[in-house]
């Protein structure tokens, strides 16, 4: 159920969503630059200096593949790496591939790398849809960087009721002094198997960090930590379990992380 009348009428009625988030570039206007924030403007082009004399032949680097940081409704919160380019990163653009066509869903500016893209609801009868998204940045001269790698985002439909959790998370962490040693098992705990599984959380404290880690590709962009399967252990079938872990280190705290995503759909802990 919607949390209030008006987000009800925004997303459910899909007319006003559909016009601000799926935009087309082609059709946009201009506008001014926003003050710096997290929150998308929407579709909109970004705000670059004027191209003359020409630009340099060198885009901005690709920026790092974006992390589920989490998923509320139909709003995913991602985080990414940033890109670096000799002429200043004016603004990052989201975009969804749908079958092979890129559709820009949000414009971040200035140059942030971590907010919040609305997706829409899938279809009244339809329980989920999975959107593939990818960021690829834009310099202050307009030249557009090579896209980063994809992320898988569901989104559940809000109006039939909630599908049983497909996965189930067991972290185990040592600490001592300022390192830690962390196992995490995860089990595929659904009727059907966990394709291409990308588990993601959050450290719960700033001085935690990941230094390496087996059985899986590592990765950390702020507090926003992504394990990626690799070609032997990508695919986990119904009641396989799989361990994996991390060496890190911390600053004299080690908390576990608050939630667990598996291809952006929360997971159980144990």
């Amino acid at each position: 159920m919607r949390v209030t009348t008006w987000l009800a009428g925004w997303a459910g009625g899909g007319v006003v969503a559909a016009a601000l988030v799926f935009l087309p570039a082609g059709n946009a206007t201009a506008a001014p630059s926003p003050a710096p924030s997290p929150i998308p403007s929407g579709a909109l082009p970004c705000r670059t200096a004027p191209q003359t004399p020409a630009p340099s032949s060198s885009p901005p680097t690709a920026p790092g593949t974006p992390s589920v940081v989490n998923v509320v409704l139909n709003s995913a919160r991602l985080s990414w790496a940033a890109s670096t380019d000799s002429d200043g990163i004016a603004c990052y653009y989201v975009y969804e591939d749908k079958n092979g066509t890129a559709v820009r869903v949000a414009t971040f500016q200035p140059a942030v790398t971590e907010g919040t893209v609305i997706l829409p609801f899938p279809p009244l009868d339809v329980v989920s849809e999975v959107h593939h998204l990818y960021v690829v940045a834009v310099d202050s001269r307009g030249e557009a960087s090579p896209p980063s790698g994809k992320v898988a985002v569901t989104i559940y439909n809000d109006r039939l009721p909630a599908p049983t959790k497909r996965c189930e998370v067991k972290y185990t962490s040592w600490s001592w002094r300022t390192g830690m040693s962390t196992n995490i098992k995860i089990s595929n705990t659904g009727s059907v198997p966990l394709t291409d599984w990308r588990l993601t959380f959050a450290f719960a404290d700033s001085g935690q960090r990941v230094t390496s880690g087996w059985s899986a590709a590592w990765s950390q962009t702020a507090s926003a930590v992504t394990a990626a399967g690799l070609p032997w252990n990508k695919d986990l079938a119904p009641g396989q379990s799989l361990l994996i872990g991390f060496q890190g280190t911390h600053t004299g705290a080690n908390p576990p992380p608050a939630a667990f995503q598996i291809n952006g759909t929360p997971c159980t802990q144990s």
